[in-house]
């Protein structure tokens, strides 16, 4: 890292008689400019800080300015928005009382950040309905002197009515926001897709359950694409939207293709905890209870970093809405319900909850989560006054899946059934396992050894007579179309490969576990695709088909994503070693 310096002569408390402005003024740009280049970071913080500060003992006020909005763009990029906010206020506090008169560059810069500050205080219950007003003032006010489109004020002000729990205003908004928008019909770039235009229309639909208007609104922008031969180049941006109306609709396989690359997408490309909100809705409305499970485990330390007071309320809502509807599953299938099995730290900035252990119920956690989204929703309804988010939270508690659960409860009984057999064994449903003699076995000499089994004739056979009894329970064929039937195949038929392996019929293996590839990749499945294989590997090796086996190596080397947990990724490194 660069060394900082800055010249004694600047360094003083107050104005130095003889340092000439226009120097110090054109050192603090060099400076700044320098410290922009760098990644951003607490010590690149600290930095423009002492900059802003040096710029304000001797007098530069635009120099000040400037820097100070540098500090908020920092600010808004880390997340802090108590600090872009704190710092936004001291210029326009500045501007108001005609202690700086900003020039057509800083009108830009505020005008820019003014698009954002108000849509961010608002998820803030903490501040204040009147200042918001005050912050939606300022931000016509700047953005009007700059020449900023009136779509976009009027995009600040929906996100902002939606903070302060106006509805009927945020719904207005979105109609004034569309009526402005003209949807090119010629597609020329990015700029010009109609699946981004239609966007935020989509995303209101589908947060007030109006499915059939969502589905409606993305087949006419499918529709516009098609006719300018256009085809989007950031699908997954407008994934997570389509789960649910997808499943209504009846297209169960394409809902859980669009669940598996907007999540996959949104893992690889950030930690914002509201991000898996959706997710968990989507496996609640789907009985998707032990994907939904695995997906909370993953995503369980994020709850300790959310972004906002908002980011925390979706997440805890979504989560307790899942876990009410996973508790319901398995005391209907007369499945005895399993501990959390992970932990979940409480320890946020935001409202701190008492963190919940592997041991914890299912109940337990869905009550304290519920109890931290209820707490939350309450604060903003009190800045709000009305009851818009409390009463969310309670419809999203009470929505109703999208299919009934008779219709899946053989399927959802053959799926615990199995996940407990396998745990039996010692074996996992989410990733594959080391089927071959431990790496450090000198037996074997890292030679195949096709007689080799992880589960002797008798256990085998025990569990090929429980896993078929589980396995006649499903009929596939019967399934509510919500559901993705190829996805329940290839899930329940690489359980099926794992027993296999374990049993060391590698033929089996082999002749099963390609098959179910072709489903892995019809889905988009990455996780399950990958647990397949490695099994592949091991089977291929074990019959001395090193060439098969280093092909099926890279196939699985490149279902590797953001969403593969550390152990796959260590077999992964062991099989390397094995079939390199």
């Amino acid at each position: 890292m660069q060394e900082w310096v800055l010249m004694s002569i600047f360094e003083s408390d107050g104005f130095v008689p003889g340092v000439d402005p226009e120097i110090l003024s054109k050192q603090i740009g060099d400076d700044l400019e320098t410290a922009l280049g760098e990644p951003l970071s607490l010590e690149r913080l600290h930095r423009l800080e002492e900059l802003a500060t040096l710029a304000q003992k001797h007098g530069l006020d635009e120099t000040e300015t400037t820097v100070r909005l540098e500090l908020v763009w920092d600010a808004l990029e880390s997340g802090d928005t108590e600090s872009a906010l704190a710092t936004l206020s001291w210029v326009l506090q500045q501007v108001a009382h005609g202690q700086m008169v900003p020039n057509d560059t800083q009108n830009q810069v505020i005008a820019q950040q003014m698009l954002q500050i108000p849509t961010l205080a608002a998820r803030h219950p903490g501040v204040s309905a009147k200042l918001l007003e005050h912050l939606t003032f300022w931000m016509e006010y700047f953005t009007t002197e700059a020449g900023i489109s009136l779509r976009s004020r009027w995009i600040t002000r929906h996100q902002v009515e939606l903070g302060r729990g106006h509805r009927e205003a945020a719904r207005e908004a979105l109609d004034i926001i569309s009526a402005l928008e003209e949807v090119p019909r010629e597609v020329r770039d990015e700029a010009d897709c109609p699946l981004h235009h239609f966007r935020s229309r989509i995303a209101w639909a589908v947060n007030a359950s109006e499915f059939p208007q969502a589905l409606s609104l993305y087949r006419d922008a499918l529709e516009r694409c098609a006719e300018s031969d256009w085809q989007c180049i950031k699908p997954d941006d407008v994934n997570p939207l389509l789960m649910l109306p997808l499943s209504w609709a009846g297209e169960g396989d394409a809902a859980w293709r669009a669940h598996e690359r907007s999540y996959r997408h949104q893992t690889e490309t950030s930690q914002y905890l509201g991000d898996i909100a959706s997710h968990l809705r989507f496996c609640a409305a789907t009985w998707n209870i032990s994907e939904g499970l695995e997906l909370l485990e993953t995503h369980a330390q994020w709850f300790s970093n959310p972004e906002d007071p908002w980011d925390l309320l979706v997440a805890t809502r979504s989560a307790a809405t899942f876990l009410s509807r996973a508790v319901g599953a398995f005391i209907g299938t007369g499945t005895k319900v399993p501990p959390l099995g992970f932990t979940i730290n409480g320890s946020n900035r935001w409202l701190p909850f008492e963190s919940l252990n592997p041991t914890d119920t299912l109940a337990l956690a869905q009550a304290r989560l519920e109890s931290v989204a209820m707490k939350l929703a309450l604060a903003f309804d009190s800045r709000n006054a009305n009851n818009t988010m409390s009463t969310r939270v309670i419809q999203s508690l009470h929505e109703a899946p999208l299919c009934s659960f008779a219709s899946v409860k053989d399927l959802l009984s053959a799926r615990f059934g199995v996940k407990n057999l396998l745990a039996e064994q010692g074996l996992s449903e989410n990733s594959p396992e080391w089927v071959l003699p431990d790496l450090d076995d000198p037996s074997w000499l890292r030679q195949p050894v096709p007689e080799f089994r992880l589960l002797d004739f008798s256990q085998a056979a025990a569990v090929e007579k429980q896993l078929r009894a589980f396995e006649e329970l499903v009929d596939f064929s019967a399934l509510p179309a919500a559901i993705s039937v190829d996805k329940e195949r290839l899930v329940l038929g690489a359980n099926r490969v794992t027993f296999l392996a374990a049993a060391g019929k590698w033929n089996a293996v082999i002749d099963t576990g390609e098959l179910l590839l072709e489903i892995g990749e019809r889905i988009d499945d990455h996780r399950q695709s990958l647990r397949l294989a490695c099994y592949l590997v091991q089977a291929y090796w074990q019959l001395d088909d090193l060439g098969a086996a280093r092909n099926w190596l890279v196939r699985a080397d490149e279902f590797v994503d953001a969403t593969i947990s550390d152990k796959p990724r260590a077999l992964l490194d062991d099989l390397s070693l094995l079939a390199g």
